[in-house]
């Protein structure tokens, strides 16, 4: 089980590649499924508190507070 206190928003990870975020969240939270969407990609609605979505941009860059959900 996930610790309580572990960070679930990474503010920090905006303008990363892609790859580079995906690596940091799964360095500090290997519990979490880490997708990358891109632009037009569709998406779930579903919410998970083991996911973190990637929105990156057309560079291939984080461009949303990646958080779980």
């Amino acid at each position: 089980m996930a610790d309580p206190n572990a960070r679930a928003e990474f503010p920090d990870l905006v303008g990363l590649p892609a790859e580079e975020a995906k690596a940091k969240i799964n360095e500090e939270r290997p519990d979490l499924n880490v997708v990358v969407r891109a632009p037009g990609q569709p998406m779930t609605r579903d919410f998970r508190v083991d996911r973190v979505v990637l929105m990156v941009d057309e560079e291939g860059k984080v461009k949303t507070k990646p958080m779980t959900g």
